[in-house]
């Protein structure tokens, strides 16, 4: 581990090879990569806009990250309504199990 009991993002990608990784950080270390921000940003109130600077751009981008890791498809519509990192972890949670859209806690 690195500081501050970081994982280095090397040590994520062997855990991903692995399927170590849940859902929710599998897309919280793709936002941190894919934003260049500190991982401890990258909390599940952390708006994406605001906090995180995300454009529309960054969004499209994302997506596309998404579904690359993911190896699935990601429906931009379900995440339009996505302010947070949590309303993204959600969306993608319930496109895996094939389910519609959740709505935020």
């Amino acid at each position: 581990m690195g500081k501050a009991g970081r994982i280095p993002w090397a040590d994520l990608q062997c855990l991903r090879i692995r399927g170590l990784l849940d859902t929710d950080g599998r897309v919280k270390a793709i936002l941190a990569k894919a934003l260049v921000v500190d991982p401890e940003r990258i909390r599940d109130d952390a708006l994406l806009v605001d906090d995180l600077g995300v454009s529309s751009l960054d969004r499209f981008e994302l997506i596309m990250d998404l579904e690359a890791e993911l190896g699935s498809e990601i429906r931009e519509e379900d995440l339009v309504g996505a302010k947070t990192v949590g309303d993204v972890v959600r969306c993608i949670d319930a496109q895996i199990k094939g389910s519609a859209s959740p709505q935020s806690v």
